[in-house]
């Protein structure tokens, strides 16, 4: 499913979605860009010449509060029931079955579903473009969720975002009573780095929360 269009956003149970519910993965896959620094920039931009987007995976309690992220400097939650597969920092560098359209997601994040804390309720899917390049400027790229037996419930399109993110809450998962709820968010945050982010989503995830009778 490509998301080139705001509407109607996925939303449903993974068992209505047609997944596993055991084990997910949420990956990243994109070819190699090279970006070039114009001007006085390219005397201070060397380490910044290639595109390097980031996942995380933000575990949230019934308040919304940050209970743990996984990501590049955290590859693991507490609980070890989400784990980061390792860091990519352009692309190419996880060897060449890891480039794109290869078998293998360059960067990858496991979530063991029925290892998650109980008193996790929410799940914060995030991607962020480490050195602020803006995703559309991937010469090939997308974010996609599947299960442990390849079946994809969705696939973000990175040349399709708007021009200027590059920082996007890809999806929420919200447990509910004997099976986890997925919605497609799609959302470009304002915030920069995937910490800020992860806040700034805890935030939208607070204002959607039923406000409390007698209030």
């Amino acid at each position: 499913m490509s998301t080139t269009a705001p509407s109607p956003l996925l939303s449903d149970s993974l068992r209505g979605l047609g997944l596993d519910a055991g084990i997910l993965f949420f990956a990243l896959n994109y070819e190699f860009t090279k970006i070039e620094p114009k001007g006085m920039f390219k005397r201070f931009k060397k380490n910044q010449s290639a595109m390097d987007i980031d996942l995380a995976c933000v575990l949230y309690d019934d308040n919304c509060v940050i209970s743990d992220i996984v990501w590049f400097k955290q590859l693991r939650d507490k609980a070890e029931s989400v784990k980061h597969q390792g860091d990519s920092l352009n692309g190419k560098d996880r060897g060449e079955q890891a480039m794109y359209l290869a078998p293998l997601d360059q960067e990858q994040i496991r979530l063991e579903l029925e290892k998650i804390p109980a008193h996790i309720t929410h799940i914060g899917l995030i991607a962020n473009s480490y050195h602020g390049h803006s995703f559309s400027r991937v010469k090939k790229g997308e974010i996609h969720l599947s299960d442990d037996e390849g079946n994809r419930c969705f696939e973000v399109n990175l040349k399709q975002l708007p021009r200027d993110c590059t920082t996007l809450w890809v999806a929420h998962l919200r447990r509910s009573v004997d099976d986890w709820h997925l919605t497609l968010q799609n959302l470009p945050l304002t915030a920069e780095g995937l910490a800020n982010a992860a806040q700034e989503v805890a935030h939208e995830l607070a204002r959607a929360l039923p406000i409390p009778q007698g209030i």
